[in-house]
């Protein structure tokens, strides 16, 4: 089994709902990505950076990005496991203040600063992957893709769900 790495943003209002009730929020993703695999669009809310989530929690910590980006700052109260552990949130002013981050990141330049050999030393998950060049490919894309995805909640004023499943 996979360690995937997933993302919701939600308006303040959801994300208080999210909060006070994690339970009822995790039935609403659960429903989301039943109907994308039966062919419905993807929610734009979701999003998941598959088993990259370790190495870009990696590479960020190198460039001096917290890694709440990846980790979330805070375990949701009440929260089940929702995979890997119970998940954790960002509030709409540190979803800004990180995509602010992202947004001043190259991210060729900061994954190509990390040799994979350092990924293998540190045994960042999945182990037997960053031995590969074709690796950093994989991290840039997902990097690119997660730093859109938080620009787009932090311009529509939204907080995040983050955890691994």
């Amino acid at each position: 089994m996979s360690m995937i790495g997933e993302y919701m943003r939600l308006a303040p209002h959801d994300l208080d709902v999210a909060l006070a009730d994690p339970e009822s929020i995790r039935d609403l993703i659960d429903e989301l990505w039943d109907l994308e695999d039966a062919g419905s669009e993807p929610d734009a809310r979701l999003m998941d950076v598959d088993k990259a989530w370790h190495g870009l929690a990696f590479v960020l910590e190198r460039a001096g990005v917290p890694t709440a980006v990846v980790h979330g700052d805070a375990q949701v109260p009440r929260s089940d496991d929702w995979g890997y552990g119970p998940p954790s949130w960002l509030s709409v002013e540190r979803v800004g203040e990180l995509s602010a981050a992202l947004a001043e990141l190259d991210a060729d330049a900061v994954v190509g600063a990390v040799p994979g050999a350092a990924l293998v030393e540190a045994e960042v998950y999945p182990l037997g992957m960053w031995a590969d060049g074709d690796c950093k490919d994989y991290l840039i894309g997902h990097l690119k893709r997660l730093a859109d995805f938080f620009a787009e909640a932090a311009d529509a004023g939204m907080g995040m769900l983050v955890w691994i499943d």
